[in-house]
């Protein structure tokens, strides 16, 4: 038999310290050393963000990414799967996002992030693209064939409201509008349509030629859901998101209590 364990990054595994507790970090050694387990991320970050932490960490796991925009195998250097912004799609979305005064941080294909003018995303976020972060325009993005994904994290609820409804009618976009505990306090991020964390993961599926016997899944955010949903073990994690804790058949401590780590008891 073979258990696929899928787990997000930020709040599950680490907390905003970005390091692992001990007792987390020799569950995920023994995890990745076992048979009878495929160990796989699915998370938010990006390629390099996620690559900067997990060698702060000492251990490297295959990828899922920008909740499903891209998968990318760190040992093997390799993309696994990738899905851009059909171009008249994102272009709907830019001039959305110009009428409702929202400017947006986006995602390329190379790793790059291209920060508009004006954009509306917080400090800590900018912050946290490195030396990904590129300066850039909404007249520049707009046309671009290689855009992954859209966000705009920290925000008061109240900037982005206006535009949900317009933003979640949008054909060939999904958008993604949640609570955000790590960075308070409200996050949106837009994605080409069907992108979601799930359609990452059976992508990876397919490119390992794995057919799991059981899944679990482990998240604490908004972006979540639907990981949580489809796994035949669902775990939430104490502080997150409620509606993950609502959907989870568990529920672990917090990831600086090394909560993580009480996944192997359900294996």
């Amino acid at each position: 038999m073979t258990t696929l364990v899928v787990t997000d990054l930020d709040g599950t595994v680490w907390d905003k310290s970005l390091r692992c507790h001990p007792s987390t970090l020799a569950a995920v050694h023994l995890l990745r050393d076992r048979d009878d387990v495929e160990l796989l991320v699915a998370t938010g970050r990006r390629r390099n963000s996620a690559r900067s932490t997990y060698i702060a960490n000492g251990f490297t796991l295959p990828s899922v990414l920008l909740n499903g925009a891209i998968g990318f195998d760190f040992d093997a250097e390799a993309i696994f799967h990738q899905v851009a912004f059909d171009v008249d799609a994102l272009r709907s979305v830019i001039d959305l996002l110009v009428a409702f005064d929202l400017g947006p941080v986006a995602y390329l294909a190379d790793t790059r992030a291209l920060v508009v003018e004006g954009v509306t995303s917080s400090v800590r976020h900018l912050e946290s693209l490195g030396a990904d972060l590129e300066w850039s325009s909404m007249a520049d993005v707009a046309p671009r064939s290689d855009v992954l994904g859209l966000s705009m994290l920290g925000l008061e609820l109240a900037q982005v409201q206006p535009a949900l409804a317009e933003l979640t009618a949008l054909v060939g976009v999904q958008a993604f509008s949640y609570a955000d505990h790590l960075d308070p306090p409200f996050s949106l991020m837009l994605a080409p349509e069907n992108v979601t964390k799930v359609v990452g993961i059976r992508a990876y599926l397919d490119h390992a030629e794995i057919v799991p016997d059981r899944i679990i899944a482990v998240g604490d955010g908004g972006n979540d859901l639907e990981m949580l949903a489809m796994a035949d073990v669902a775990i939430a994690v104490r502080g997150g998101d409620q509606r993950a804790i609502d959907l989870a058949d568990h529920v672990i401590d917090r990831p600086e209590r090394g909560g993580w780590a009480a996944v192997l008891d359900f294996i």
